[in-house]
């Protein structure tokens, strides 16, 4: 299978792991792209990093809303707060999950 065809059939978080190994460790990378082992990592790596995005997101806004007795039905307020945890969501995900590949 070809990189771009590897890259184009990965998500977000999964094209970022194979970015990230390959910056940091190309010839795994090219290894790993040859025998055909990339896409299924990479899969599993994507799988786990949205699986940990949403929960941690959605713990973030739990505790935000318990902290600042946010009510739910606050569209403004509860929009800021859902679009900050998704961006902390994210940072700890890189840090996680797309870091760890190394």
């Amino acid at each position: 299978m070809s990189e771009e065809t590897v890259m184009a059939t990965l998500g977000k978080y999964g094209r970022m792991a194979a970015r990230d190994l390959q910056e940091n460790d190309p010839d795994r990378y090219g290894m790993m792209l040859l025998s055909g082992m990339l896409l299924p990592k990479m899969q599993e790596v994507q799988e786990q990093a949205e699986t940990l995005h949403e929960e941690i997101a959605e713990k973030l806004v739990q505790a935000w809303m318990a902290q600042d007795n946010v009510n739910p039905y606050d569209t403004m307020k509860m929009t800021g707060l859902r679009t900050q945890a998704e961006m902390e969501a994210e940072e700890e995900v890189i840090r996680e999950v797309i870091h760890q590949m190394r």
